[in-house]
C-alpha cells in the first residue's frame, strides 16, 4: 500500500518555504484590543491610590524586564494582583498602553512622571524618548532641574548635555532661582569646572555672593570655602578693587581678606 504522507520524489529537490511575517502592527493591535476588552487579562496593577489597571503577564514580561523579574523569580509571579509602590498611575497607564500598541506620546505635562516610572520598569524606549525631549527643551531656567533628573535617572547623555548647557550659558543659569537653591557642593561643582569660559569669571564671583546672601543666615559661614573656587586672578585689578574688595560679605569675613590684595606677577630677575 502506497504511503500517502510521503512528499513525491518530484517535489524533494525543491527547498523549503520560509514565511516571514513583514510587520507586528497587526498583533499590535490585536493586544491591544483584547487588553481593552479586558480579555484573558490574568494580573491586576495596582499603585498608591488603590487604582487597578488589569493587564497580561505574559505581555508585560515580554516587553520590561521589570516585570519579567517579577512574573519568574518574585513571589509574587502566581498573584493575581500586585501592588507597585512609587509609581504613578497615569505614568503606568500610559507605559502599559505603550507595551501593548507600541507608541507614546512624551509631552511637557507628562515626562516629569514617565522617566522615573519607565526607569523603573526598564523601558529603555520611552526614556530615552523622555531624555530627548528633555534635552529639547532645555533653558536658562530649568537645564540645572534636567540636569539633576537625569543624574538621579542614570541618563548619561543627558547629564553631559544638560552640563555642557549649563556651562555655556553659565551667565544667564546663575541668574535664576534654580541657581539660588543649589546645595554647597553643587555650587562648588559648578564654579570651579574647567568648563565655564574666561569670560565668566567675574559672574562667578557674583553669583557666589548672590547664592550666600539667598539664605545668609545659613551660607554666610562658607563664603571663604567658596571663594577658594573663584578665579579672581584672572579678573582686573579694577574690578578687584572697586567689586570684590567693595563688597561687605568680604569686608566682613577675616578669611576673605586675601582675595582682594592684588598679587604682581612673580618675576625672575634679581635685585640689582
Amino acid at each position: 500500500m502506497e504511503n500517502t504522507n510521503q512528499i513525491p520524489d518530484s517535489r524533494r529537490c525543491k527547498p523549503d518555504k520560509l514565511y516571514k511575517k513583514s510587520s507586528f502592527v497587526d498583533i499590535y493591535e490585536r493586544l491591544q484590543s483584547l487588553w481593552n476588552g479586558e480579555f484573558f487579562c490574568d494580573v491586576k496593577l495596582q499603585t498608591d491610590d488603590q487604582k487597578i489597571i488589569s493587564a497580561h503577564k505574559v505581555v508585560l514580561s515580554a516587553a520590561s524586564p521589570y516585570f519579567y523579574a517579577m512574573f519568574t523569580h518574585f513571589a509574587v509571579r502566581n498573584h493575581d494582583l500586585v501592588a507597585l509602590r512609587q509609581i504613578d498611575h497615569t505614568a503606568l497607564l500610559h507605559l502599559v498602553d505603550f507595551i501593548y500598541s507600541g507608541k507614546i506620546s512624551v509631552t511637557e505635562k507628562n515626562v516629569l512622571i514617565l522617566l522615573p516610572a519607565a526607569d523603573l520598569l526598564q523601558l529603555q524606549g520611552v526614556k530615552e524618548a523622555c531624555c530627548d525631549f528633555l534635552q529639547s527643551q532645555l533653558c536658562p531656567s530649568n537645564c540645572i532641574g534636567i540636569n539633576t533628573i537625569a543624574d538621579l535617572h542614570s541618563c548619561t547623555k543627558l547629564i553631559t548635555s544638560s552640563e555642557i548647557y549649563i556651562h555655556q550659558h553659565f551667565s544667564e543659569v546663575v541668574g535664576d532661582n534654580e541657581f539660588l537653591s543649589l546645595s554647597l557642593e553643587q555650587v562648588i561643582k559648578l564654579i570651579s569646572s574647567d568648563r565655564l569660559p574666561v569670560s565668566s569669571d567675574e559672574k562667578v564671583f557674583e553669583s557666589v555672593i548672590s547664592w550666600v546672601k539667598y539664605d545668609l543666615g545659613s551660607r554666610q559661614c562658607v563664603l571663604s570655602q567658596l571663594m577658594q573656587h573663584v578665579r579672581l586672578p584672572l579678573t582686573s585689578k579694577d574690578y578687584i578693587l572697586k567689586k570684590v574688595a567693595e563688597e561687605p560679605l568680604i569686608k566682613n569675613c577675616l578669611k576673605c581678606i586675601k582675595y582682594t590684595q592684588i598679587r604682581r606677577p612673580y618675576s625672575t630677575k634679581h635685585p640689582e
